[in-house]
């Protein structure tokens, strides 16, 4: 492609040295080899100077609606470039961005629309929640595109419950050899299943409950947190893994314990006999380094019905450091009065 490797001496002066009423309007020219140059001097200057460059962005966009214009490819690297730098100036394009890219699923320069799009929505993520369909079918036949799931994460942090059309998706990408993109999948189906929605299905959870034995630290606890949002509303639903959770509360890592003790605890709720294969273990949490440790085996104690760790819970309601491991240990020692 035209816009693979490093530059030139004479694409670096370029760069460094821009007229950009004079790209403003080589991009408007309606001569091909006028807008190819115009395309290019973006292209050339937009990772070291990218804030240079954010009012080509609507040109941009038009230009990547021409089908036969030759550096579609060049232009959306441009694009992406631009919202990392101004997500805000490039959200308005994204209407026209998402329906190119639908229409060319396959192509290299949909790859980069794709990372806009993450950026864009990274900022924004009202902009994408209209087009979750378009995104999960753009997504699915790039073979779950990391970029498409990351768009879609982001979307989820502000309306989750438009991301229901995602879910096939989003099981298929941790039933295959989980990637890069299982993590943020992880992320969507949490708020997924813990927003309004009504899921049609459950079938996700399986795969997920796979990951808690693999090696990836990050990806274990992700799975670990996306099993406490599930057990939010559908504690059964996570209930035969309470075994390999429990696992995890001796984990080195503080973030995996908070959320495996989280994960018990909202289980706890409908089934409180969870808790006491790990009874000894959470008491011992109570005096845990970090304060969400602390707090989240206080509500698993609580719900779990310990009355031995009343004593410890008192303490901790009078005196801990930090107001959350109070506030819960006083909820807890209330749950076992």
């Amino acid at each position: 492609m035209d816009w693979d490797g490093g530059q030139t001496v004479e694409q670096q002066q370029r760069s460094e040295s821009v007229d950009l009423p004079l790209v403003l309007a080589g991009l408007d020219a309606t001569d091909s080899t006028t807008r190819q140059e115009a395309v290019r001097t973006v292209r050339d200057g937009v990772e070291s100077k990218p804030g240079t460059y954010v009012p080509t962005v609507p040109k941009l966009r038009e230009l990547l609606r021409e089908p036969a214009f030759e550096l579609r490819g060049a232009v959306a690297f441009s694009l992406a470039e631009l919202a990392v730098e101004a997500p805000s100036d490039v959200a308005p394009s994204a209407d026209a961005l998402v329906a190119v890219a639908a229409e060319n699923p396959d192509t290299a320069a949909t790859g980069e629309l794709l990372r806009c799009l993450a950026a864009v929505a990274a900022e924004r993520p009202t902009a994408l929640a209209d087009h979750v369909p378009e995104l999960v079918d753009v997504t699915e036949a790039r073979d779950g595109d990391e970029w498409g799931i990351r768009t879609l994460a982001h979307v989820s942090q502000s309306r989750p419950e438009a991301l229901e059309p995602a879910l096939g998706l989003l099981t298929e990408t941790l039933a295959s050899a989980p990637d890069d993109g299982a993590v943020p999948a992880l992320s969507v189906l949490g708020r997924l299943a813990r927003s309004e929605a009504e899921l049609s299905s459950l079938a996700f959870v399986e795969h997920v409950i796979a990951l808690l034995d693999c090696d990836d630290g990050e990806l274990r606890r992700n799975a670990i947190g996306c099993l406490a949002d599930v057990a939010h509303r559908r504690p059964e639903a996570v209930e035969p893994a309470c075994s390999q959770v429990g696992a995890a509360l001796e984990s080195d890592d503080p973030k995996t314990r908070a959320n495996a003790a989280v994960t018990i605890g909202r289980v706890a709720a409908a089934d409180p006999s969870v808790v006491e294969p790990v009874r000894a273990r959470l008491l011992e949490l109570l005096e845990d380094d970090h304060q969400y440790v602390r707090a989240n085996a206080c509500i698993a104690l609580g719900r779990g019905d310990v009355a031995e760790a009343r004593g410890r819970l008192s303490t901790l309601a009078a005196g801990d450091p930090e107001p959350s491991v109070r506030d819960r240990a006083a909820w807890a020692c209330g749950e076992l009065s």
